[in-house]
């Protein structure tokens, strides 16, 4: 049976796989907006206030040096956790996995920035304008070794990964193919680590590429593939299975690669017609996407309320599998059940353990409030107490067993501190109070029900 979700619900659940969740003051604003404009403001960010980047010119050779890896990586999160244009940044971390670029050969903090900053700015437009402007960006070159690519000496790396990663897919090509884009592409080159066209090192003759003959360039090559039915299918199936579940229905994807096709490759609409899909919504979708570490990290973070030192979390993020600025290989990384093994289970359950104790004492890292998150701390009403906490924790749905059990852990004693027997003062028993509400949110976010949707 399809369980079906309110509209509420449904909104809670568009804004975690949409963006990183929301928090209480951002969840309101969405719930008076309502599904349907929720779902535009998300699509259009362009329409939201929001001044970042004159943050970051502020902050640059005082807090942040983008000369510094662990300084850009440190900035994304804090983007991430602050912006208020969450489809925004959740695209520019799905394109980062698509063309995974890494910094552990690009060597260059700036370039990873100015990559990452390229995906942002395209990634709600032409398919074919973020293609081209990502093949030429220096960070690319560099990791896939444009800048050597010669005339007389033709690199394959770039011609092969654009063609089995970042659009066809395997078994669309074959190996004239990689040779005849990798020709293409000769003497798109780097400069003072900016793209730099070499007209003496480029490979004018004509060639033959999936059928069809030319002198082509990397432009045209592109274009081709752009416009191929096999990258029409890929590219709406890797953007359905990162916002809904891996290895969709024929008949789920057919109408998504239409849209594709008809829009002529606009992301923007082809990332709604994901999001408005029935599939969407699906009890698939609600149980078989696993957050990824950056999704839990970040989008825990976002539905506490928690303040935190964005830092520490690149050091969690690198524990839970998922670096980024450094992706494992030119894959990307696999996801969903590549995420969850013990380790990765055990440093969840403490990052989440960790936020949920919070106090902001020296050491912490973190601050949760949790009078203000909850609006309550009356324990007598366990039922409405769970109720919040799972609303709290993104919409979190579980099944009446768990709810249960939730309910009779805040109903049990409260705890005091060992050797104590008398009869609690006020302060003691709202520090047991909060210590039991803590410990509420705590159970929540280890859940597994937590760990999907």
């Amino acid at each position: 049976m399809t369980h079906v979700l309110g509209e509420a619900a449904r909104i809670s659940f568009l804004l975690r796989r949409a963006g990183f969740a929301a928090g209480p003051t951002d969840l309101d604003h969405y719930l008076n907006l309502g599904w349907e404009s929720t779902l535009q403001e998300l699509l259009h960010p362009e329409r939201v206030a929001e001044d970042l980047d004159a943050l970051l010119a502020r902050l640059q050779g005082s807090l942040l040096d983008l000369q510094n890896i662990e300084d850009v990586q440190t900035w994304w999160l804090y983007r991430m956790v602050q912006t208020h244009r969450p489809l925004l940044e959740k695209l520019t971390l799905f394109w980062h996995g698509h063309f995974a670029v890494a910094n552990y050969k690009v060597g260059n903090p700036l370039l990873m920035h100015r990559h990452v900053a390229l995906l942002r700015s395209n990634g709600l437009g032409r398919f074919d304008d973020l293609l081209l402007a990502v093949s030429k960006d220096p960070a690319m070159l560099i990791w896939l070794d444009g800048a050597s690519n010669h005339r007389n000496a033709p690199n394959e790396n770039y011609g092969r990964e654009l063609l089995e990663l970042y659009t066809l897919g395997i078994g669309n090509y074959d190996e004239d193919d990689v040779l005849s884009a990798a020709r293409a592409f000769t003497g798109w080159n780097l400069r003072a680590n900016e793209f730099f066209f070499d007209d003496n090192q480029h490979d004018a003759g004509d060639k033959t590429f999936m059928g069809q003959s030319g002198s082509f360039d990397g432009g045209d090559i592109l274009t081709i593939v752009a416009n191929d039915p096999a990258t029409a299918q890929r590219i709406s199936e890797k953007l359905f299975t990162f916002f809904a579940y891996p290895n969709p229905e024929p008949d789920v994807l057919a109408p998504i690669v239409d849209i594709y096709q008809t829009s002529k490759h606009e992301i923007r609409a082809v990332v709604e017609a994901v999001l408005r899909s029935d599939a969407m919504y699906s009890d698939r979708s609600q149980f078989e996407h696993i957050k990824s570490p950056v999704e839990f990290a970040v989008g825990t973070v976002r539905v506490l309320g928690a303040t935190v030192r964005e830092r520490e979390l690149v050091g969690i993020l690198r524990t839970l599998g998922q670096e980024i600025l450094n992706p494992p290989n030119v894959a990307g990384w696999p996801g969903n059940g590549y995420w969850i093994n013990p380790t990765t289970l055990l440093t969840r359950f403490n990052f989440a353990a960790r936020l949920a104790t919070a106090r902001g004492q020296p050491g912490d890292g973190a601050e949760l409030n949790v009078g203000d998150l909850l609006g309550t701390s009356n324990l007598s009403e366990a039922g409405s107490v769970v109720d919040r906490v799972l609303v709290m924790a993104g919409g979190l749905e579980v099944s009446p067993e768990t709810h249960q059990a939730l309910v009779d852990y805040v109903q049990s004693p409260l705890t005091y501190p060992q050797g104590f027997n008398g009869q609690p003062n006020p302060q003691q028993r709202q520090a047991a109070t909060e210590a039991r509400l803590r410990g509420l949110i705590l159970l929540a976010l280890a859940s597994s029900d937590y760990q999907v949707g």
